[in-house]
């Protein structure tokens, strides 16, 4: 506890006594570079987690300001320094830099918009009539069955039939995602159907429910969950109903973030909806895939940054 409260009152007013000399300085890009005070912070937080994790070992605090002080540690715990993919969809295309490949479905880039992706799962697609040219023997012996068939009350021959459409669209690219990541998603929902999923994958991508990783669900009726896909099945980490609506055409910034010690928290517009802890995965992720089950969305931004 008192090395606990030692170590804080050594750093905060340090860091408190920089930011009140210093009125205005060169400003630089935080997504092509670390300013070194973020780095002697990131330093700072992992010190204090490992403190943390030693007072929790030895019982030395509560368990509730453990906790607190836990969670204020994590409010400035930025590890992700390494940018691994950003697609805004300026470029009016998703086949190059980074490349995205479409396996069910259809994605297309709608101008002004981004990256859109459109599932009825009521509509039907037509099938074209089979023909087919029969001689002698052959032609006769396909007139009686057709005659034959509509006596039972068959479908005539040349007759359409509707087949089922596409139940999901699906988008991947391949990236090398270190385990711990940050997944940043500019989006909007247009209809309050079915799902979508952003998918961290292992491996070659093989499609929904069968490649391995984490899964972020989103259901436009008001449903956010984590998921674990694994070879022993899909398993719920983490959910809530209390969600707020994307349904208003407008795009909603949707933050995805995983710790090296397998924390994890999703955000809605800077609201925290989900926090929880998962190691079922160590190693490092090869790729993002978009599914979508049933629904309209549009994609103005997808970013992941690594450690």
């Amino acid at each position: 506890m008192r090395l606990l409260v030692l170590a804080l009152a050594l750093v905060l007013p340090t860091s408190l006594a920089t930011a009140q000399s210093t009125t205005y300085s060169k400003w630089q890009n935080p997504d092509t570079s670390v300013p070194a005070n973020n780095e002697k912070l990131q330093e700072f937080v992992k010190k204090l987690n490992a403190l943390i994790d030693k007072a929790e070992k030895a019982q030395a605090a509560s368990p509730e300001f453990l906790r607190d002080l836990r969670d204020l540690a994590t409010g400035f715990d930025r590890p992700w320094r390494n940018l691994v993919l950003n697609d805004s969809f300026a470029d009016g295309n998703f086949t190059a830099n980074p490349v995205w490949q479409v396996s069910a479905g259809e994605y297309w880039i709608e101008k002004g918009w981004g990256l859109r992706t459109s599932v009825d799962p009521n509509a039907q697609v037509q099938a074209q009539p089979q023909t087919q040219t029969l001689e002698g023997k052959d032609a006769a012996a396909a007139i009686f069955g057709q005659i034959l068939n509509q006596a039972l009350g068959g479908k005539q021959q040349g007759q359409t039939q509707q087949a089922a459409a596409p139940s999901n669209a699906v988008i991947h690219t391949s990236a090398a995602i270190s385990n711990a990541f940050s997944v940043t998603v500019n989006m909007s929902a247009w209809t309050a159907k079915g799902r979508v999923e952003i998918a961290a994958f292992q491996g070659q991508f093989a499609g929904p429910g069968k490649s391995a990783g984490y899964r972020l669900v989103y259901q436009p009726e008001g449903r956010l969950e984590l998921r674990r896909v694994s070879s022993r099945g899909t398993t719920v980490i983490d959910g809530t109903n209390k969600i707020p609506s994307l349904l208003d055409k407008k795009f909603h910034q949707v933050v995805w973030l995983r710790h090296s010690d397998g924390r994890m928290d999703v955000s809605i517009d800077g609201s925290k909806l989900l926090s929880t802890t998962d190691r079922g995965f160590s190693d490092p992720f090869t790729g993002l895939a978009i599914i979508n089950s049933g629904g309209d969305y549009i994609f103005k931004q997808v970013r992941v940054d690594g450690t």
